[in-house]
């Protein structure tokens, strides 16, 4: 085992890839969605009316901490434009004769556009839209309240929002999406470099050894030297877990009402499933390039297959095959029931024995190998 460790300390960019580039790329998560809600959207409106009513409408959508009016459009082909080619994530559409046809007594129709393909940032602009449509309706209702009958001031207001909301975004625990993201993004983070890191590992040594044949490398093993080889890097991948969730439960102080034991139990089957993928993934591919290739083409999207942002219940089959066969799919489902609702070992070891079956690939290939 001391010879795996003087290997691991010898290859800088081995130490890169399995513990300094992903605390780096989780301390840019966690930057990017430190401020915990969505603000200044860029959004386009679209002014047919150019009133005095319609400007006052702009400057409701503008004062939204959600959105950020970000320039004037003449028509509907040059903000759709700027949507598709992504200067804005959505426009306004202010018809003709809207503030005539308020006056008028009439109902004119605002339209809102956006991209749905940005679910969290789709989610952020439909909801500020409908808040700031009711203080719209509000205002209209009050105008038209004070053009159609006798009525004051403070008489109209009452009758247009007879009971007063107050939002305020920056304190509301259920807008926060940090927690939301930044958790379920760790773990594929920790996912990714341990399968990736399993692969360089078994690069290292076969260059280490004068071979660089991955295959090759492996099968010269006794079950003894893979087996202090698979120890060395799972203590690894269990101490960048540790310091991921620590940061996740201790610094950011997260929602954490698990047992330490069940959840670093959990945490041992998740780093010895992602030893075994990446250890298949390099012995079977037998080429670092590809087995990078192959790594990255399974790993990267993790995040959207995890079930988190999206629920398995709508994914395709393909979707749903996908995250069946990711091993962060099923450890982030146990980290939320531990975490969050306090489930213990044996509650979530439907979950730890799908992990194990993982390693049944590296179980395999060590079999095989010559006593």
């Amino acid at each position: 085992m001391k010879a795996f460790w003087r290997s691991y300390y010898s290859n800088p960019w081995l130490i890169a890839v399995t513990f300094g580039l992903p605390l780096v790329l989780s301390l840019m998560i966690w930057w990017i969605f430190s401020s915990s809600v969505v603000r200044e959207l860029p959004l386009d409106v679209v002014d047919l009316d150019q009133s005095s009513l319609s400007r006052m409408i702009i400057r409701d959508y503008d004062a939204t901490p959600t959105l950020a009016v970000r320039t004037i459009q003449p028509n509907v082909t040059i903000a759709n434009r700027a949507l598709k080619e992504g200067d804005n994530y959505g426009y306004i559409v202010i018809p003709h004769d809207f503030e005539r046809n308020v006056i008028l007594g009439k109902s004119p129709q605002i339209s809102g556009f956006y991209n749905g393909q940005f679910i969290l940032i789709a989610k952020q602009i439909n909801s500020a839209l409908m808040q700031t449509d009711m203080t719209i309706q509000a205002k209209l209702a009050t105008i038209k309240a004070l053009s159609t009958k006798q009525s004051t001031w403070t008489q109209a207001i009452n009758s247009a929002v007879p009971i007063k909301v107050q939002v305020t975004a920056l304190f509301n625990i259920g807008s926060n999406y940090n927690q939301f993201l930044v958790s379920a993004i760790l773990p594929a983070i920790w996912q990714m470099a341990i399968i990736v890191g399993m692969i360089w590992a078994m690069k290292n040594e076969s260059v280490r050894n004068n071979n660089n044949d991955l295959r090759e490398w492996f099968d010269s093993q006794t079950p003894q030297n893979i087996l202090s080889f698979v120890s060395v890097y799972f203590l690894i991948g269990m101490t960048l877990g540790c310091v991921l969730f620590y940061f996740l439960f201790g610094v950011l102080q997260f929602p954490f009402d698990a047992s330490i034991l069940s959840f670093l139990i959990t945490m041992g089957a998740m780093t010895l499933a992602c030893i075994s993928i990446g250890t298949a993934i390099g012995y079977g591919t037998n080429n670092i390039v590809k087995a990078m290739s192959i790594s990255g083409a399974y790993t990267a999207p993790s995040f959207a297959f995890l079930g988190v942002t999206f629920p398995v219940s709508d994914m395709n089959n393909v979707a749903v095959f996908w995250h069946s066969i990711l091993p962060a799919s099923h450890f982030v489902r146990s980290q939320i029931e531990q975490a969050n609702y306090g489930y213990g070992l044996v509650s979530s070891f439907s979950h730890v024995g799908i992990l194990l079956l993982f390693t049944l690939p590296l179980l395999l290939l060590i079999s095989r190998l010559r006593k």
